[in-house]
């Protein structure tokens, strides 16, 4: 029941320490701690960590994700030249997956956002393919999503 309060905190040491570890190293740029990465990113998975391997992965996953968004944000911003603009997201997954969209887009020019923007509309339809009586129904009526599809488990 305290996944969500695991999570926070966690993710917060993890932000924290990255933090640290730039101003030690002088990095070029640093990230400030944000509190919606910290509830929306860490503590969530925090829940599914902890559903799935309890309380020690529930303090380590988010730990790991605060280190993530902070020092993957930094490297980022730095790479691409964000830092000089005064800000960049240091959501999850603008630390993770748009690095990689954006390194194909850079060096691959139209074709890469063509990659990047095919590959992202692909993702729903593998969704609706691999379930497509519970796809919508998820949204429309999650009682009943909940009672079908979780009987099946």
């Amino acid at each position: 029941p305290n996944a969500v309060t695991i999570g926070f905190l966690f993710g917060a040491l993890g932000q924290f320490l990255m933090i640290a570890l730039l101003i030690l190293f002088k990095s070029p740029t640093i990230v400030i701690a944000g509190f919606i990465p910290l509830f929306f990113d860490n503590a969530v998975i925090a829940v599914f960590a902890n559903n799935r391997g309890g309380f020690k992965a529930a303090c380590l996953f988010p730990f790991l994700s605060g280190i993530i968004q902070v020092g993957g944000s930094a490297v980022f911003a730095t790479w691409i030249g964000m830092s000089k603009y005064g800000g960049y997201l240091g959501m999850f997954d603008w630390a993770t997956a748009w690095p990689l969209f954006t390194v194909m887009m850079k060096f691959l020019g139209y074709v890469g956002i063509a990659l990047v923007v095919v590959g992202l509309l692909i993702i729903p339809q593998l969704q609706y393919r691999k379930n497509p009586d519970g796809y919508f129904l998820i949204v429309d009526d999650y009682e009943q999503y909940a009672e079908k599809y979780h009987n099946e488990n």
